[in-house]
C-alpha cells in the first residue's frame, strides 16, 4: 500500500512570512493541533509547525523561528509500512507529503487507521480488549479543578477521565479545556483569536498564556471539576471491535476514548497510538516474503 492510496491531498497550510497568530488562527478554524509551512506564493515546503513548537518558543511570534525546519517528509509513493514506522519511531502524528519539493499531501494517525483496519475483515470482528491501556487516571467529580489540572500533569497524560462516588464515567477533562478555563479566570492575560468578525475563539492564546502553561501556574477557578468538565463524552464498550473503535475515533476526530464495560463502569483508555501498532503488524512482512526480498 502506497501512502497516496490514503493521504489527504486537500491540505490547508501556513506560509512564511507569518506570525503565531496566523498559527492559531488556523489551529482554530481547523481544531487541528499541526501544519505544514510553505514559503508564500508557493507550495514549497519549508518547514512544520504544532503547537508542542509554539510552547517551545513562548515569546517569539515569527513563524520562521517558531518551525521546524526541513520537516522529515514521505512521497506518494512512500511504503505505508515506512510511514508507521516512522510515526511510532518519532511520535508523530502527522507527516507531509511531498513531490519535487511542492506540498502535495499530508497524511495522519486518522488516514492510515482508516485505511488500513476499518474496512478489514479481520478487525471487524477482532474485539479491542486487548488493547485497552488498563490503567487510568481518573479524578472524583467532586475534586477542586485546580488540582485535577495537577493530577494531570503529574501523570503525564493530555486528558482525565471524570467519575462520581460510585465510579460511573461523567466526563473528561482535556489539556484544551483547562487552557479554556484559564483564559476565563485570568484578569490580566485573558487572549482570544479574533477572525475579524464578531465571532471568536475561546482557546487562542497569546505567549504569555503558554509561558503560563509551561510553567505550570494556570489560574483556574477553584469550583468543583463537575461543573466545567465536558459532560458530552464519547466512548467504547470493551467489546466493541478494532474497525468501530476506530470509526468512532475518526468521526469524532478524538484521539483516544474512554473504555466501558457492559455495565457502564471504566475499565481503560484506547488511544489511537495504540492501535496505530496493530497497524505496523498487519503491514509487516511475512517471514517467507522476507526470505524472497
Amino acid at each position: 500500500m502506497k501512502v497516496s492510496e490514503f493521504m489527504q491531498s486537500d491540505v490547508r497550510y501556513v506560509t512564511v512570512p507569518g506570525t503565531r497568530e496566523d498559527v492559531l488562527q488556523l489551529m482554530a478554524e481547523t481544531q487541528i493541533s499541526g501544519f505544514p509551512v510553505c514559503k508564500k506564493g508557493t507550495k514549497t515546503l519549508v518547514g512544520m509547525i504544532t503547537r508542542h513548537d509554539l510552547l517551545r518558543k513562548p515569546d517569539e511570534n515569527q513563524l520562521a523561528l517558531l518551525m521546524v525546519r526541513d520537516p522529515v517528509t514521505v512521497t506518494p509513493e512512500t511504503d505505508a509500512r515506512k510511514v508507521v514506522d516512522l510515526m511510532l519511531d518519532r511520535g508523530f502524528r502527522r507527516v507531509p507529503v511531498v513531490k519535487s519539493g511542492d506540498l502535495v499531501g499530508i497524511v495522519s494517525v486518522p488516514d492510515i487507521l482508516g485505511a488500513v483496519l476499518e474496512e478489514d475483515k479481520h478487525f471487524q470482528s477482532a474485539s479491542i480488549a486487548d488493547h485497552v491501556n488498563r490503567s487510568v487516571t481518573a479524578i472524583w467529580e467532586e475534586t477542586p479543578l485546580p488540582l485535577t489540572f495537577m493530577i494531570m500533569e503529574m501523570a503525564h497524560k493530555t486528558a482525565v477521565v471524570i467519575v462520581n462516588e460510585i465510579g460511573g464515567v461523567t466526563g473528561m477533562m482535556s489539556v484544551s479545556d483547562y487552557i479554556r478555563l484559564s483564559e476565563e479566570t485570568h484578569e490580566d492575560n485573558v487572549s482570544k483569536t479574533y477572525s475579524g468578525t464578531e465571532s471568536s475563539v475561546e482557546w487562542g492564546w497569546t505567549s504569555k498564556d503558554f509561558l503560563l502553561v509551561t510553567k505550570k501556574l494556570l489560574k483556574l477557578p477553584n469550583v468543583p471539576v463537575s461543573q466545567v468538565m465536558t459532560k458530552n463524552l464519547i466512548s467504547v464498550s470493551e467489546v466493541a471491535t478494532v474497525s468501530d473503535c476506530v470509526k468512532t475515533l475518526r468521526k469524532s476526530e478524538i484521539d483516544q476514548a474512554p473504555v466501558l464495560s457492559a455495565a457502564g463502569a471504566l475499565v481503560g483508555m484506547i488511544e489511537d497510538q495504540d492501535l496505530l501498532k496493530l497497524v505496523a503488524k498487519r503491514l509487516a512482512p511475512s517471514p517467507r516474503a522476507e526470505k524472497r526480498e
